[in-house]
């Protein structure tokens, strides 16, 4: 009996750290900046491991709604691995930064590079109270508007009313960056 009861506790705390370890812990920085450390966890889930692996850009968008505003603030981690050189090429935006890219030599440094707190947005409100979403995008916006221009100009195809419908349909069903897995975490953080 007092084994079957240990081996609860211990599947509970287990649960428990598992849950803790998938959500973003969040810091206040200099100005009541608000920021969030997003779980690794994210890095290692199946599917987004093999987006990463694919060559393409991935993007990480983070969409904060704060319950006293109606404004939604966005910022976004770009990860790109380049299969020819064997780096990983990144870039942080983030609130009151622009992103610069950066070359990290190895999965241990991108790890490290996504455990730096990512800046989300000043406030004067404490508890600070706001719903975050986390969407993983198969490609940048970079990506996204350079396919765009180039399906627009329908590659050749005339420019009958027919292939303007042809090529906003397919615009519209292929090229636009659909979440291939996202996340969601209502958050009440403190100011310190």
């Amino acid at each position: 009996m007092v084994i079957r009861a240990a081996a609860v506790v211990l599947l509970s705390l287990a649960a428990t750290f598992a849950a803790a370890e998938s959500r973003p812990s969040f810091t206040t920085q200099a100005g009541n900046i608000i920021a969030a450390e997003l779980p690794l966890t994210i890095l290692s889930d199946a599917k987004v491991t093999r987006q990463l692996g694919s060559g393409l850009t991935t993007t990480f968008v983070v969409q904060i709604h704060q319950r006293q505003q109606s404004a939604v603030i966005v910022a976004r981690l770009e990860i790109r691995y380049d299969l020819w050189d064997e780096v990983w090429l990144v870039r942080r935006v983030e609130a009151g930064k622009t992103g610069e890219r950066q070359r990290l030599p190895s999965r241990a440094a991108l790890e490290t590079w996504w455990r730096t707190p990512l800046r989300l947005f000043a406030t004067t409100t404490s508890p600070a109270k706001f719903d975050l979403d986390l969407l993983v995008l198969p490609f940048s916006a970079d990506e996204e508007k350079e396919t765009r221009q180039w399906v627009s100009k329908a590659g050749g195809v005339g420019t009958s009313a027919r292939t303007s419908g042809l090529v906003d349909a397919l615009i519209g069903t292929t090229i636009a960056a659909r979440p291939i897995m996202s996340w969601q975490w209502t958050v009440e953080h403190p100011l310190r």
